[in-house]
């Protein structure tokens, strides 16, 4: 077989931001793959073909009626469970890598994996992160498992650049409506915007107190210190 690091349909040829102001994210992705709405959720994905089963894949979903609290460290563990629970789901379904992963202020998990869609193998690398009460699913994947390795590299830049928040006021570039992206996949049912904002002020205040409580401490040692001269 062709080695797929020397395929041509790897070079990227430009840019175009992903910016969903809607659930407050954003990334970069390829100029010239096609943009497909899911129909059965809120989500997204972004094919270097017109075939949709190879690409990246990009969905959220607001979970504040079923959680009364933000996703902690502790809840990891049902999550996982829950999770594996759904892959099994997927026709031979192989988990190949599994790892607990953190962006920014969500956490979550990372999976490799391979199942069978159409009597082909799939590939695909699987990141769930839960922000708040927010889920955000992101996967990369090809079928056969030739094409998830040529754009392999491709989905990695993609999810490198993955940001909670407005990529392009965060790099100073100045956002436009004409760059916003809004969901057009038809389905009255689908939640288009979240229930609740993302609240991280609890946690920064718990952060500021320590880093304080902290100083405060280096202080009164730094005083003790010095008296003692």
């Amino acid at each position: 077989m062709t080695d797929p690091t020397k395929d041509p349909r790897r070079m990227l040829t430009g840019l175009r931001v992903h910016r969903d102001v809607d659930w407050d994210y954003s990334f970069w992705r390829p100029l010239s793959w096609f943009r497909y709405d899911m129909t059965d959720q809120y989500g997204f994905i972004y094919s270097p073909s017109e075939d949709s089963r190879t690409g990246f894949y990009v969905s959220v979903r607001d979970l504040s009626e079923v959680l009364e609290e933000p996703v902690s460290a502790e809840d990891l563990p049902a999550l996982r469970e829950g999770i594996l629970e759904g892959l099994k789901q997927l026709e031979g379904c192989e988990i190949l890598k599994e790892l607990e992963i953190a962006k920014g202020f969500a956490i979550g998990f990372e999976f490799l994996l391979t199942f069978t869609l159409d009597g082909e193998t799939v590939k695909r690398r699987m990141r769930l992160l839960y922000n708040d009460r927010q889920q955000f699913t992101l996967f990369g994947q090809g079928i056969p498992e030739y094409e998830y390795d040529v754009f392999h590299d491709t989905y990695e830049f993609i999810y490198s650049t993955f940001t909670f928040g407005d990529i392009l006021a965060m790099s100073g570039m100045p956002p436009t409506p004409s760059s916003e992206i809004h969901w057009a996949g038809g389905n009255e049912n689908v939640q288009l915007r979240p229930l609740n904002p993302r609240d991280h002020s609890a946690w920064v205040a718990e952060k500021i107190e320590e880093i304080d409580r902290k100083v405060a401490e280096r202080t009164r040692k730094d005083a003790g210190e010095a008296e003692g001269e």
